[in-house]
Formats: structure tokens, C-alpha cells, sequence
């Protein structure tokens, strides 16, 4: 494909710069969505919490109603043993509580990664832009650093290009 450089150079950055947002937005989607997923791991883990804690409460009542059948004098173990009942729903509780906690955490950092993502790509775009525009620039004979005759040395990019001609010697 041949054509002026700096036409080139133009629509390879825009191309550049809009690659860059689609991927930063395409990130920020993906972050979005697996937020959405730890939230929704915290509504279940609460929730499962929940029916062990009333699965235990079960239990517990079947293990009281076994000891009182047993013996019905002995008050000071079927104290312990609802006690020891309770305890045993709320550290299931509390273990749901602890896992949910987690999956919040978890979707606040793919909430921060997607927003790092797209302003990654909105400054990179915006660098992109700023260079081609330089670089062409400098093509079009408008006295910038990167063109040719470029007296800064060290940058390749104008080497060899004539604007005039149009074409790489």
C-alpha cells in the first residue's frame, strides 16, 4: 500500500487511539461483569448461611428433645446444650458473613481495575494522538522535531521520508 506518509501516519494513529479505548472498554465491561458475579457469591453465601444456622437450629432442637427424654432432671446440661446450640448457628452465620465480605471486596476491586482500565486507555489514546500529531507534523514541513532534517537525532521515525516526494528513500 503506498500513499502519503503523513496520511499514514494520521490514520494509524486514530486507528492506534481507537484501539486503545475499545480495549480499555472492553475491560472495564469484563470488570463490570465479574463485580456483578462476587455481589451476587455474597447474596448466596448470606443466604446459605442463613438455612445452615436454621438447619443447626433443627438439630439442636432434636438433640434437647433427645436429652430431655433421657432425662428430664438434668437442666443445667440442657442449658449448656443450647447454648453450645446457639453458639454453633451463629459462627455458621458468621462464616457466611466473613465469605460475603470477601465477594464485596472482591467486586470493589473489579469496579477499581475497570475504571484504571479505561482511564489507562484514555490517556494512552490521548498520547497516541498527541505523538501522531507531532510526527506529522513534523512531515508536513511545520518545523517539528521528528521530521525530516530533524537536528535532535536519535528518532527514526522521519528518516528517509521527503514530504515532498512522498515517498521512502
Amino acid at each position: 500500500m503506498s500513499g502519503d506518509p503523513v496520511t499514514l501516519m494520521v490514520m494509524s494513529t486514530v486507528v492506534s487511539a481507537v484501539g486503545q479505548i475499545a480495549a480499555g472498554s472492553a475491560a472495564n465491561s469484563a470488570a463490570k461483569y465479574n463485580a456483578a458475579v462476587a455481589r451476587n457469591q455474597a447474596i448466596s453465601a448470606r443466604q446459605t448461611a442463613a438455612e445452615n444456622a436454621k438447619r443447626q437450629n433443627r438439630i439442636g432442637k432434636k438433640r434437647q428433645g433427645a436429652a430431655r427424654a433421657i432425662d428430664p432432671d438434668k437442666l443445667d446440661l440442657l442449658e449448656d446444650s443450647a447454648m453450645e446450640e446457639a453458639l454453633a448457628e451463629k459462627d455458621i452465620i458468621h462464616g457466611g458473613e466473613v465469605d460475603a465480605t470477601g465477594f464485596e471486596n472482591t467486586a470493589r476491586l473489579e469496579i477499581a481495575k475497570g475504571k484504571n482500565a479505561m482511564t489507562g486507555a484514555v490517556i494512552g489514546a490521548g498520547s497516541s494522538l498527541l505523538m501522531g500529531g507531532a510526527v506529522a507534523g513534523g512531515f508536513g514541513g511545520g518545523g517539528g522535531s521528528f521530521g525530516p532534517g530533524s537536528t535532535t537525532g536519535g528518532h527514526a521515525v522521519g528518516r528517509g521520508l521527503r514530504a515532498s516526494s512522498g515517498y521512502i528513500s
